[in-house]
């Protein structure tokens, strides 16, 4: 099915224009007269780093990848997250060519982003999916580069796995209530922001309130919480819908604010985690858990779900960091082993609200 959106799309044919989804220029100039600054430098040098072993590389694009629903030995698998690392590779050249204004870094990104878009093709899988918002976020911050052409090309190709993630929601299915909805809504919503397509915009909001009526509880626990007895899959929940809430405030639309009927929101959502990180509360993880290939993975030895082991909260620290842009309360909570000043954590504290 074509949805309505795609034939009001106009394409690329206009000036690219400040980012959309990134921070903002003036934010950008800010946080680059921070660099030179030890702190600011720490946070920054991993994604130099990464940028600069970019400039050497070529782009190693995949037709599909294969994660979601397969062992973590599968050698599909293997093949489609070693590929996938391209795609942090762009945000990594995005960001230091927006903070370093070294064409170079942009002109990688470009690279890198034209040679995903003319070979993957979307099967509609979010948790496949879900880190090509670090393509866009690269391709937001080094867009003016590519040509009318190159911009038109890209942006149909982002609009098609927009229209494919979509075409996939099956109502009435767990899938539609859980993380698997909420990394949905992250990919579309990240789309509907960079283009920016009205229509599109207009069906992210009302189904991200749609969502956190019945994936959210009153009392901070989610509907992933319950169906996988895991702290792990609670945060695989959250991020995403933090991750759409970003982009949205960059537009000036408040859904980080939003309210269910029964008074759940993202934010208590967030702070259900707070006692199991200063150790107030332990929980062992999946369990209980309904899913069974979670029993399977475990079984094979996969490191990130293993039945019965303590949660780590290690595992919360990238959501607090982004999660600390709206309130200052997640980016005062101390994790375990120390505080490390992360980029993530970085960008919110420039970008958070004023």
């Amino acid at each position: 099915m074509v949805w309505a959106f795609l034939g009001a799309y106009s394409g690329a044919g206009e000036p690219p224009g400040a980012p959309r989804i990134a921070l903002p220029g003036d934010r950008f100039a800010a946080l680059r007269a921070m660099l030179p600054t030890d702190a600011a430098a720490r946070a920054f040098a991993p994604i130099k780093k990464t940028a600069d072993r970019a400039l050497g590389e070529k782009p190693q694009p995949v037709k599909r990848i294969v994660s979601e629903g397969t062992l973590y030995s599968d050698p599909e698998k293997k093949r489609s997250l070693a590929a996938r690392r391209d795609l942090f590779k762009i945000e990594a050249l995005g960001y230091a060519y927006a903070l370093l204004e070294k064409r170079e870094y942009g002109e990688k990104a470009r690279e890198f982003v034209l040679a995903w878009a003319r070979l993957y093709e979307s099967d509609g899988n979010p948790i496949n999916e879900t880190e090509f918002v670090r393509l866009m976020m690269g391709y937001d911050l080094a867009r003016g580069l590519f040509s009318a052409g190159e911009r038109a090309e890209a942006e149909r190709w982002l609009v098609r796995m927009a229209e494919k993630e979509r075409s996939e929601i099956r109502p009435g299915t767990s899938a539609a209530r859980n993380n698997h909805m909420s990394h949905r809504l992250k990919i579309i919503g990240h789309v509907a922001y960079l283009l920016p397509e009205p229509a599109l915009l207009r069906w992210t909001a009302a189904e991200y309130k749609r969502h956190l009526e019945q994936n959210l509880d009153p009392d901070g626990s989610t509907f992933d919480f319950h169906q996988r007895d895991a702290l792990h899959y609670h945060v695989y929940d959250l991020l995403p819908l933090v991750e759409l809430c970003l982009a949205a405030e960059q537009n000036g639309e408040h859904l980080y604010d939003t309210a269910t009927s029964r008074g759940a929101t993202l934010e208590n959502a967030i702070a259900f985690l707070i006692p199991y990180i200063k150790g107030e509360k332990t929980h062992r993880e999946f369990v209980g858990s309904t899913v069974k290939f979670d029993r399977e993975r475990s079984a094979a030895g996969d490191p990130s779900i293993r039945v019965g082991a303590s949660w780590k909260p290690e595992e919360a620290r990238r959501l607090f960091d982004l999660a600390g842009h709206f309130s200052p309360r997640f980016h005062a909570v101390r994790f375990p082993g120390g505080e490390n000043e992360s980029f993530e954590r970085l960008l919110a504290k420039m970008g958070g609200r004023r």
